[in-house]
């Protein structure tokens, strides 16, 4: 990755000091061409005519060709001035609007993020600039995303997940369909995540998750879930469990999604593929959007329960007894 021959970008480049040489060459040549050709023709036409006005002539009508040339040339180098003088103010015009919009940023990451995307790009390897140019450019089209309110990212982002947690404010509501045993809740970014919410239960944000138990879980999967429950409850968050068959028709018709709203404001929303993988996750800030999760939370946590209540954590052979809050057919969680 080489430099460019000029920093200033957008502006003329410089000449390189042979072609300069050459265009004064070929200056020079047409004036003494002219120049010989009115000596040749003052000596035809006027062949009896003695003095040294021919040559003076000569000279006079070279010369003056030379300075049109030179003229010529400082009117192009002008004009090409000109267009880089407008074009540098309109950049400044856009540098001064960009820079009025950042000013209603937060000062603690894109005055860094600009300082120190300037330096990497200037130093190390080729590989180096490409990977930060990379960066900065999958940054840039997330923030364009969000600009519609959503984004969405393949697999499961971790950063997002655990990014909103740190700037939540008064509430966080989660519904998990995942089976335990996948790995997750012991895995390190599990361990990121449950210090970001310990950190926000202490900043007084409220916390509840209700885990959805798939059927036919084996005692394995089940008592994993109860530590896992029994973990969560000592760290302040409320936690649930309900099983699959006790979710009303409605809500359970389909592939169920694990999703997480912030301050009912914002949600995280994970979307499973064929094989019952992660196949992308969308956070989003639409208002309608939102609220129908919100609705769907309640009713789901409505029709949950204590994990210390659910016989099926607690090592009973009958599973789920009777009496546990179960939605009708009719009940809607989208309000309707």
């Amino acid at each position: 990755m080489s430099a460019p021959t000029n920093s200033f970008r957008g502006g003329p480049q410089r000449r390189p000091d042979g072609d300069s040489a050459r265009q004064l060459t070929l200056k020079l040549l047409v004036t003494v061409v002219v120049g010989g050709v009115v000596y040749v023709l003052t000596n035809v036409l006027l062949p009896k005519e003695e003095g040294p006005w021919q040559l003076v002539l000569s000279v006079l009508c070279g010369g003056t060709v030379l300075i049109v040339q030179f003229m010529a040339s400082f009117v192009n180098q002008l004009g090409e001035l000109k267009d880089v003088v407008e074009k540098r103010f309109a950049d400044i015009g856009e540098a001064t609007k960009l820079f009025n919009e950042v000013e209603k940023l937060r000062g603690d990451g894109v005055p860094r993020l600009a300082e120190h995307a300037t330096k990497v790009v200037s130093m190390g390897p080729d590989i180096l600039h490409e990977f930060a140019h990379e960066e900065i450019n999958r940054l840039a089209g997330q923030m364009e995303k969000l600009t519609n309110l959503s984004a969405e990212c393949p697999g499961e982002n971790h950063d997002w997940l655990i990014n909103l947690t740190k700037g939540t404010r008064s509430s966080i509501d989660a519904v998990s369909t995942s089976v335990v045993d996948d790995g997750f809740w012991t895995s390190e970014p599990a361990g990121r995540y449950l210090t970001a919410q310990g950190q926000a239960i202490e900043q007084h944000v409220t916390i509840r998750r209700v885990f959805i138990m798939k059927d036919g879980q084996d005692q394995r999967s089940l008592d994993a879930l109860a530590a896992i429950c029994k973990e969560q409850s000592e760290m302040g968050i409320q936690v649930r469990v309900v099983s699959q068959e006790k979710i009303a028709r409605r809500l359970g018709r389909g592939t169920m999604i694990d999703f997480i709203v912030f301050d009912r404001a914002m949600s995280y929303e994970i979307k499973a593929d064929q094989l019952e993988g992660i196949a992308s996750t969308t956070v989003n800030a639409r208002p309608d959007e939102v609220q129908t999760l919100i609705r769907r939370f309640n009713v789901i946590w409505e029709a949950s329960r204590d994990p210390a209540t659910e016989p099926s954590l607690n090592g009973s052979p009958n599973g789920v007894p009777d009496g546990v809050p179960v939605l009708t057919n009719g009940t809607d969680p989208d309000g309707a």
